[in-house]
Parts: structure tokens; C-alpha cells; sequence
């Protein structure tokens, strides 16, 4: 049967093993069920065979493929279109028929005179013999009682023969492939229902050697070299031309090629099969060179796909149960062994998927032509990445459906690399990387919350705070400004919320005892919101109403219930920081002339009065150095806003303590800190004897005299300055009189002396003016042009003031640095023992004059510790003790 063309193609093997199960699972059901009312009315309608007629076809299950109904529109259009399409195949059919005729050997009589039930049931008892011999009977039968219905027959079966010999004469490999397909369909039965395979097998055995027949027949490939004659009797003849010797060789040639082929196609069928069959996909250099070119340089979207699932596994090598989970969606996991082909896909999924993306979506791929404007590849990287990128425009590219899911899995996948990391470096390079991607999250709102809760948590993160990490901090701000500025516009709300509670949450923890360490990094993160408050004034003038807001309700909650804990809210370092912060943002946007930076100078007013009031809650002695940070504040503000802020008040008032007129206690300070105490880094003095030492009088009163001299350069160019200085000259001249210290004495004359010189260039100057008191709107309008502003003359002090703090830092000898360096050298036993003789010789008590000069020169261990704090460049140094009263 295999020589037959009908019996060739392959979707009339595929009907008859569905009409085969369709009356197998039938009859089975019959044997065990009841036919139901829905099979009876089936078989009363004609069964399979007028489902074939009607046009109908059945899928691979067996179900019946209905034809859809066209609309009533196009039902006469179509109609015509058939129509003439049936005229033009009829002429076909004849003429082939005619040409049949006169070449065929055996006559008119052929298979196309059986029904298909007929040939159906002829093939299944004795092959294409007993078939053609019943094809004659049967015809000539039915030619006597219905000769329409035998035409039409006929007709059809010729057609559908002919059809078979064209396409058989077309190409030598589609018998093969047709084998092929139909070993993979059987080998699918024999898996999906082995009871009708074994159906099969018992009573077909034929259907399912079909391969191995057509294997077995040679030369019978072409149909111009053998012809089938059929008679009553059954007897096939087979007339074969004679060919030549060159024609054979050709012919051999063409099947060793086709045989070739076909084996190629087996394995790479196998080896297909053999990854489906395995639970994972090894990646190896190979494949992954396979899957760049087909990504990369070819632009498929498959190649895209494949290599961004295999990015997706690297991701989540660090879960315990993620190959599980790609099972339980039915996807294959990637299994990564080399690390070399780890860093490769990392480094080239996080370097060029982003021109993919562009490419697929904005670009060239996208199927949408190219405005003027729009982003292209000869603008800058940076430009396109502080660009937004309109979500319409994404969605009318033509590939969205097919890219849109692909970017959204990559960045998932890059966020939740972002939450599992630790390594730094790998952390700074995904987030200089991610600089490409932030533009195409406009797309996806809710993986850009998610990014943004994941870029602060870094932005914020206290457990690492070396030099390394800082790096991380900064890139995973860069990428937190970046997203402001190209997300829609509510976006830039959630940034400035999420930012400041962050460091709302941070500041809590710089404590007196970690503060030292975590100044720097608050020091960053303030600036950080300085720079993100300063992009947008609408927004950020209602946020830092309301956190404004919130610290004054802090304070009334204070005042009015004063109690300790009420108090220890205001009185510690989150708030203290958070009105550092409010200071700098304000401060920031006083030098701009714009009309939204207008509503940030209205909060100026507001933050002035809360200072004050923390200032005025709790006026003792103790907490003398948190009143002396307030007033660094209030200056600020008034030196970048050029207002008056009195503050002269709170600084003379320190002058009225007792303390400061008592003899100062003397305390031991051997094996303390050399520097003594640094009011920068404290809020409050020590519980006991607040004030009473000379380091933390000398500490007091220099920050109150060097404040105090600040406020008088501040103003110096003011038409009132000569009368604002009077009460300043006369409590200073008091004061001079009462103390006994000539290095207090010493200041508030130079202080006196320094008001009476600016108040005589004041009064000089404001004699030449032409307007009235009444008329000055400016603080400043005694300044000449060349003469700095009040902002840059403050700007110059606190220079000022750093150099000299650091350079009146203790200095260790040669001496003791070259035994320090010394003692580091050396082993860990040798040290420990040179350590040991020096303790002991502390303790001895030694008669010799050299042996007690040299003891005097010996450092304490803590004060070579100090040795680092030295080369700081910032104002915060490590290596201060404090007692556990000063940590309240």
C-alpha cells in the first residue's frame, strides 16, 4: 500500500488512525456504557464519514474541528470566490484526467471508483491487491444503481490522487519527512494512550511498519519511472523505463544525500529530546556564545528569551528551592557550573540586553517609524538614561507582546540580585549597570516600587560602613535621583518620603557611643536629600511642611507633659539630625529666585521657632552644648536667607552661670583621651560635675566666644549694626571685670574690640546713604560690591574653624610613633612581652632622674591608637571614650 500516492500522504494515515480510535473508543464504551442520547444522534447523523464530507477535520486527540461560520458580510464574496475556484480546479482535474487516461496501461478502472469505506475496509483485509480488485466490482455496482453518486466519487478521489503526485514530484525528501512525523505521531500514541497503540499493533500491525516498508523499496521514488496497472483479477504489473547507468548514479547520490540528511535531522531530534527528557540545561561556553549571536547579533527574540532565562537562574542561585519552583511551572532551570560562564552571562545580560530592549521597542525592530526627537544611537548614554520614556510609545511597538514580558522578567531578576548580594563590588556593578534600565520602568509601576524600596534599603544600609560600601550608597542614590527624574509624576513623592524615613530611622542609632563612625555617613546621606529635595520645590515644600510639622508637635508634646521620656524625644540625636537636615534643604533653596523655591523660604519662619523652642525646654547647665548646636543652626539659616535670627541673646547668656566663676575641679587624666572634650560630637555633660573641669570650661566658652564672633561678622554690614552691638560691648566689658582666667579675659576684649571697629565703618557708611531707616529693605546695605556675602563670609569661617580644630590636635613624637610602629612589627608573643615590661615599669618606682624623665616621655597605649585620627580629613575622629551618661 505504501507505492499508492494516497497512501503516501500523511494526513490520510492520520484520518484513518482517528477514524480507527474514534471506532475503537466507541466500541469500548459500548462494551462498558450504555450509549448515550449525544452518540446515538452522531451515529444517526452519518458519523465520521459525514463529518469528512462536510469538510470537517479531527485533531490529534481525535475531537472534530468544526469550520467557523463566516460573517454575513463576506458569505457572498465567498461563495463566488469558491465557486470559481471549483470551475478552475474542475478544468485542472479533467485535463490531468485525460492525460491519466491515455498514458495509464490499465485503463479507466482505478482506486478513485471506491468510497472510502470500501477502500478503508479493502486495505485493512488484503492491501492495495484486494483492493484494486474490489475496486471494480464495487464500481461496476455502483455504477448500474447510482452513477451520480459514483462520479462524484470518483471525481473526488481523483483530485485528491493527483494532488498526491504533484506534491510528490516536488521534492524527494517529503515521503521521508512524512515517515518521519508519522514515527514521532505513533511514538506520542504509544505514550498518551498505549491501549489503542496495542489495538493497533494486534490487528494493524501494516500501519504501524509504515517506515520500515517505504525503507525497504529502493528506487520506486519516482513516478515517471513506474506505472501501476490494475485488473479484474488483481494482478499488478509494473513497467519500469530504462535508464541509463549516469541516471542511476544520480539517483543513488540524491538518496545517500537524503539519507544523510534525515540521520542529521534524527539527531538533532534526539538530542532535543534527551534536554526535554533531563530536568535542567547545562549551560556551557558553547551554548552561551549560541545564545549571544542569536541575541545579539542576529536580534531574535528567542536568542533574547533564552539567554534572559538563563540570567533569570544565575539570579536565583542563591534560593535554597528554585529549581523546584521552575518545575512546578513546567519550565526547565538552568544549571551554571563554570564560574567563569557565571560572570560572562552577568557581565553580558547587564551590559547589552538594555540595546536589545531599545532596539526591540524604540528602535529599528520596533516596526514604528522614527520621529524627530525621539532617542537614537548617536545621542549620549547619559541623556537617554535621564530621559523618560513614554509608556504609549512602548506599547505601539509592534514586538511589545513578545519583549514586554522578556524586560520584565530581566528586571525582577536584576532587583532580586539587588536584595540577595553582599559583595560590594558585585552590588556597585549592577547599580552602574542599572543606569540603562530605570527609563523602561515607566512600564511597570510596580517593579519601580519595588526598585525603589530595594535602592534605599542600600542607600541606608548600617551594617557595612567601610570605604567599599560607601561606593554602593552612593551608586544606589545616583539610581534613586535617576528614577525621580523619569518615572511619572508621582513617583518623585514616594523618593522623597522613602528617603527621609530612611534617614529618620538611621539617625536614631548615631548614638555618643557610635557616633564617631556613623557622622560621615549621615553627614552623605543629608546631603543626599538636600540634592533630591532640591529637584523638585512643589513636592518637596508639602513634604517638608508636614515633617516639619511633626518635629513642632514633638516639642508641644514635651512642653506640655514634661516628663522625662516626653523630653528624651526632643533632647537626643534623631531629632537633632533631623533639624540638621531641614536646615540644609532650606538653606539650599534660599539662594534660588524661583517661585517654587518662594514656598520653601516660608518654612523658614516655622523651623526657626521649633529650634527656639528647643533651645528654651530645658535651660540647665548640662545641656549647654545641645543649646550651642542650635545656635550653629540658627546661623546657618540666617547667613543663607540673609535675615536677622537673633541669637546674641542665648550666647551672652552662658556668661550668667555660676560655673564658670568656681574654682574648676582637677581630675586625673592619665589613660584618657588627650583631646579632651569636642562639643560637636556631644549633647550634654556628664551627670556629675557639669561644667566644674577646665577642659569643659575651656570647651564651653571658646565654642560661645567663636559663635559669638561669628554673629558680629554676619551682621557687620547692617544700617542697625552699631546699635545691635551695644549690649554685646557692656556684658563683655562685666564679664572681663569678674573673671580671673586671662585667657577668657583675652576674648571678650577682642571681641569688644572687634564690635567697635565694625560699628565706626557702619556709621560712617550709613551717613552717606540717601535713604531713610524707614526705607531699607536689605540687611546688607552698608556692603560695598567686591565684598563677599553673608553666606560666603560663613562659609569661610566654618573653613576656618575646621583648619584650626584639626591643627590644634595633639602631636604625637618621633619618638613615640617610631616605638608604636615598632610594637606593630613585631610578633604577637614579642609584643605582648614588650607590652608587659612597659607596665611594669610604670608601676616601679625608679630613684634615677633619667629613669623618671624617660617614664615621662612613655605614651599611653590608647594615645598611640589615636595615631589614625590624625590623617582624617572630616572633623569626626575616632578614638573618644564616654561615660555611660552621656550615651541617655
Amino acid at each position: 500500500p505504501h507505492n499508492h500516492p494516497l497512501l503516501v500522504s500523511l494526513p490520510f494515515y492520520l484520518c484513518y488512525f482517528l477514524v480507527l480510535r474514534q471506532s475503537y473508543v466507541a466500541g469500548e464504551s459500548e462494551a462498558m456504557v450504555k450509549t448515550t442520547k449525544r452518540s446515538r444522534k452522531f451515529v444517526a447523523k452519518g458519523g465520521v464519514k459525514s463529518m469528512l464530507e462536510k469538510g470537517n477535520t479531527f485533531t490529534k486527540k481525535g475531537r472534530v474541528r468544526v469550520k467557523r461560520r463566516a460573517k454575513d458580510d463576506d458569505v457572498e464574496a465567498k461563495a463566488a470566490k469558491r465557486r470559481r475556484e471549483q470551475e478552475a480546479a474542475k478544468k485542472q482535474q479533467d485535463a490531468k484526467r485525460r492525460k491519466r487516461d491515455e498514458e495509464d496501461l490499465a485503463g479507466t478502472a482505478n482506486l478513485g471508483d471506491l468510497d472510502i469505506d470500501d477502500f478503508f475496509r479493502s486495505v485493512a483485509e488484503g492491501g492495495v491487491d484486494s483492493a484494486d480488485s474490489g475496486s471494480d466490482g464495487s464500481a461496476s455496482d455502483e455504477n448500474d444503481n447510482e452513477d451520480n453518486e459514483g462520479g462524484d466519487a470518483s471525481s473526488s478521489s481523483d483530485d485528491d490522487s493527483s494532488a498526491d503526485d504533484s506534491a510528490s514530484d516536488d521534492s524527494s525528501l517529503d515521503d521521508e519527512d512524512a515517515e518521519r512525523r508519522m514515527k514521532e505521531e505513533m511514538k506520542k500514541l504509544s505514550e498518551s494512550d498505549p491501549e489503542f497503540h496495542k489495538y493497533l499493533k494486534d490487528n494493524e500491525q501494516s500501519l504501524l511498519e509504515f517506515g520500515d516498508e517505504d525503507d525497504g523499496d529502493g528506487d520506486d521514488d519516482d513516478n515517471d519511472n513506474e506505472y501501476e496497472d490494475d485488473d479484474r483479477a488483481g494482478v499488478k504489473e509494473s513497467f519500469s523505463y530504462e535508464v541509463d547507468n549516469d541516471e542511476e548514479d544520480a539517483m543513488m547520490e540524491e538518496e545517500d544525500e537524503a539519507t544523510e540528511r534525515v540521520s542529521k535531522k534524527e539527531k538533532a531530534k534526539k538530542k532535543e529530546e534527551e534536554e526535554e527528557n533531563s530536568a535542567y540545561i547545562i549551560l556551557t561556553p558553547k551554548l552561551l556564545m549560541q545564545y549571544e549571536q542569536g541575541a545579539f547579533k542576529s536580534h531574535g527574540i528567542k536568542g533574547l528569551k533564552r539567554i534572559t532565562t538563563a540570567y533569570k537562574t544565575a539570579c536565583h542561585m542563591s534560593d535554597a528551592n528554585a529549581e523546584e519552583q521552575e518545575e512546578q511551572r513546567g519550565k526547565k532551570a538552568y544549571n551554571i557550573e563554570d564560574s567563569a560562564v557565571f560572570d560572562r552571562l552577568m557581565a553580558i545580560c547587564l551590559r547589552q540586553c538594555h540595546e536589545e530592549f531599545r532596539y526591540h521597542l524604540l528602535g529599528e525592530g520596533s516596526g514604528v517609524e522614527q520621529r524627530k526627537g525621539d532617542d537614537n544611537d548617536d545621542s549620549d548614554d547619559d541623556d537617554i538614561a535621564d530621559k523618560p520614556v513614554n509608556p504609549k510609545r512602548l506599547a505601539k511597538s509592534n514586538r511589545w507582546a513578545q519583549v514586554g514580558p522578556i524586560l520584565q522578567s530581566f528586571l525582577k531578576s536584576t532587583l532580586h540580585l539587588l536584595s540577595e548580594a553582599k559583595e560590594p563590588q558585585l552590588l556597585a556593578f549592577v547599580l552602574k549597570s542599572l543606569v540603562h534600565y530605570v527609563p523602561f520602568m515607566t512600564a511597570y509601576p510596580r517593579v519601580a516600587k519595588a526598585c525603589l524600596k530595594t535602592l534605599t534599603n542600600l542607600w541606608s544600609a548600617s551594617l557595612d560602613t567601610s570605604e567599599e560600601y560607601q561606593v554602593v550608597r552612593l551608586n544606589a542614590f545616583l539610581r534613586i535621583r535617576q528614577m525621580a527624574l523619569t518615572q511619572p509624576f508621582p513617583f518623585i513623592e514616594q523618593c522623597l518620603k522613602s528617603t527621609y524615613l530612611a534617614y529618620a530611622k538611621r539617625a536614631k542609632f548615631a548614638t555618643a557611643a557610635s557616633l564617631t563612625s556613623l557622622l560621615p555617613t549621615i553627614t552623605f546621606m543629608g546631603n543626599c536629600i538636600v540634592e533630591l529635595y532640591s529637584l523638585d520645590y512643589a513636592s518637596s515644600y508639602q513634604h517638608a511642611f508636614v515633617y516639619i510639622r511633626q518635629l513642632a508637635l514633638h516639642l508641644r508634646s514635651a512642653i506640655q507633659k514634661k516628663t522625662p521620656e516626653a523630653f528624651r524625644i526632643v533632647y537626643c540625636w534623631q531629632y537633632i539630625h533631623c533639624l540638621k537636615l531641614w536646615t540644609a534643604v532650606l538653606c539650599s533653596a534660599a539662594g534660588k529666585i524661583d517661585d517654587e523655591a518662594q514656598l520653601m523660604k516660608s518654612l523658614i519662619f516655622p523651623l526657626t521657632e521649633v529650634i527656639f523652642g528647643v533651645i528654651r525646654l530645658v535651660p540647665t547647665t548640662r545641656h549647654l552644648p545641645l543649646r550651642l548646636h542650635c545656635v550653629r543652626l540658627l546661623q546657618q539659616i540666617s547667613a543663607a536667607s540673609e535675615l536677622y535670627i537673633p541669637t546674641t541673646s542665648v550666647l551672652l547668656e552662658v556668661l550668667d552661670l555660676k560655673e564658670l566663676y568656681l574654682k574648676p575641679k582637677r581630675i586625673d587624666t592619665r589613660g584618657k583621651d588627650v583631646r579632651g572634650i569636642r562639643l560637636p560630637l556631644i549633647l550634654k555633660l556628664p551627670k556629675e560635675g557639669a561644667l566644674r573641669t577646665a577642659e569643659q570650661l575651656d570647651a564651653c566658652l571658646a565654642e560661645v566666644f567663636v559663635l559669638l564672633n561669628r554673629e558680629v561678622d554676619l551682621y557687620r554690614y547692617s544700617a542697625g549694626f552699631p546699635e545691635f552691638s551695644v549690649r554685646i560691648c557692656q556684658r563683655l566689658r562685666k564679664y572681663s571685670k569678674d573673671t580671673k582666667n586671662g585667657r577668657y579675659r583675652a576674648y571678650s576684649r577682642g571681641c569688644i574690640e572687634l564690635c567697635a571697629k565694625y560699628s565706626a565703618a557702619a556709621i560712617k557708611a550709613r551717613s552717606q546713604l540717601q535713604e531713610a531707616p524707614k526705607d531699607v529693605k536689605r540687611l546688607e546695605v552698608l556692603k560695598p560690591s567686591n565684598v563677599p556675602t553673608m553666606n560666603d563670609r560663613y562659609e569661610a569661617s566654618i573653613a576656618k574653624e575646621k583648619r584650626l580644630e584639626q591643627a590644634s590636635q595633639p602631636v604625637l613624637s618621633d619618638a613615640a610613633k617610631r616605638s608604636e610602629r615598632e610594637v606593630a612589627g613585631m610578633p604577637s608573643k614579642v609584643a605582648k612581652d614588650a607590652e608587659g615590661s612597659e607596665d611594669d615599669g610604670e608601676r616601679s618606682k625608679s630613684k634615677n632622674t633619667r629613669k623618671q624623665k624617660k617614664k615621662k616621655l612613655e605614651v599611653n597605649k590608647k594615645d598611640l591608637e589615636n595615631i589614625g585620627a590624625l590623617e582624617e580629613q572630616d572633623e569626626v575622629q575616632e578614638g573618644i571614650d564616654w561615660d555611660s551618661d552621656d550615651e541617655e
